[in-house]
């Protein structure tokens, strides 16, 4: 990022050195260093002219990008993809687009600024992309329990409020002993509990509403932006290194195509009802991960430990596990097509409890076995929810 305008800098700043050198050796008269000198300082003047013009612009921009009206803020955006092209303005105008789609559900504004954010990247631009875009996702996951409990907190007040009211409007005494103790706050309550009650059911349905679905679609918009950014930095330079490393993230739903990894950290992460598709995890430690209702095709785990991590009705097909140490995991109710457990360690047929593979070509670890679809269909007379789901997928 910026990379390309050093180079340019770099380049002229060269150039008039060597044309000042040759000037200096051929015995020049004095006064050509004048006449540079005026020249470098014009130039540097107008730069900084022009840079501030840029400048004023970009922070006009800026607060555009925050407005409320739908075409101001698609204007804002459009705008900006010309400063994303600036190398002097580039970082910041990553990070400002990053900043307006933390707030952002609107599709439209939501496509543009990833269509922006795209544009003239490098690869090392989409990595420092897809970090913002994982950091952004966290901050939702962790959002879930305060909001939670905000939600109480006024639901709390509010019944509060119903016995202060039916106290002190149908006992006069008690409200006469209120006013005595100048407790000013109920009496103040008790003369506007109108505008007070509108007041608490106002915040309570806005965080209501955040947290019961607004707070789901955040961090879907942004598990999908990330495993985007991803993809595109593995395509840029396949078999290049590339990192990924999620702590308290929040994937469920999340569609993940294309992307092959060097090194893999996962902790306390969740891709519940997710799909994998050509996802190549390598030099992996996952730990304590949710992979539930996943579907997971033509992928691989290869060299690591996956801990305490649950992979409860995931059908897998063509994938494999290689080099994998496990420990304490569970393979329930899965679903296997082609799938390959080769020099993996500590798993158990517990941990396959009601699994099912559909056929002859998986290969499990030592010891355990795996019912077979037919044998399924026998004993119960239908086929799995499962099955069905792996006819329509090819």
């Amino acid at each position: 990022m910026g990379r390309n305008y050093n180079n340019f800098l770099y380049q002229i700043l060269s150039t008039m050195w060597e044309s000042l050198s040759g000037l200096l050796s051929s015995g020049t008269t004095p006064w050509i260093i004048g006449i540079l000198s005026a020249v470098i300082g014009s130039w540097w003047a107008l730069r900084k002219l022009r840079y501030e013009k840029r400048l004023e612009k970009f922070k006009e921009t800026n607060a555009n990008l925050f407005k409320d009206k739908k075409q101001e803020v698609l204007a804002a955006i459009a705008t900006l993809s010309i400063f994303k092209r600036d190398p002097e303005f580039e970082k910041n105008t990553i990070d400002v687009l990053l900043s307006r789609l933390y707030t952002e559900l609107d599709y439209d504004i939501i496509n543009s600024i990833l269509t922006t954010l795209i544009q003239d990247s490098n690869r090392d631009d989409l990595l420092y992309i897809a970090d913002g875009l994982q950091d952004i996702n966290r901050n939702f996951f962790v959002k879930n329990t305060p909001m939670t409990q905000r939600i109480d907190d006024i639901n709390g007040a509010i019944k509060n409020l119903d016995v202060s009211f039916k106290q002190y409007e149908t006992d006069a005494a008690s409200y006469d002993t209120l006013v005595k103790e100048r407790k000013y706050e109920a009496e103040i309550f008790i003369r506007n509990k109108d505008i007070v009650y509108k007041q608490y059911d106002a915040d309570f349905s806005d965080l209501f509403a955040f947290q019961k679905y607004k707070l789901v679609w955040h961090k879907q918009v942004t598990a999908d932006a990330y495993a985007m950014f991803m993809r595109k930095a593995h395509l840029a330079q396949r078999g290049a290194k590339l990192s990924m490393n999620l702590f308290q993230n929040d994937f469920n739903f999340v569609y993940m195509a294309q992307v092959t990894t060097t090194d893999t950290r996962i902790v306390r992460s969740a891709f519940g009802d997710s799909l994998f598709v050509e996802v190549n995890l390598e030099n992996l430690f996952l730990f304590k991960n949710d992979f539930f209702k996943s579907r997971i095709f033509q992928s691989s785990f290869k060299n690591g430990e996956i801990v305490d991590t649950l992979f409860s009705s995931v059908i897998f097909e063509d994938v494999i596990f290689e080099n994998i140490h496990f420990k304490e995991c569970t393979f329930d109710l899965v679903s296997f097509k082609k799938v390959a457990f080769v020099n993996c360690t500590g798993l158990t047929q517990e941990q396959f409890n009601g699994s099912i593979q559909y056929d002859h070509e998986c290969r499990f670890p030592e010891g355990i076995v795996i019912q077979h679809e037919e044998d399924y269909v026998k004993q119960n007379g239908t086929g799995t929810e499962a099955a069905k789901e792996l006819q329509e997928a090819n």
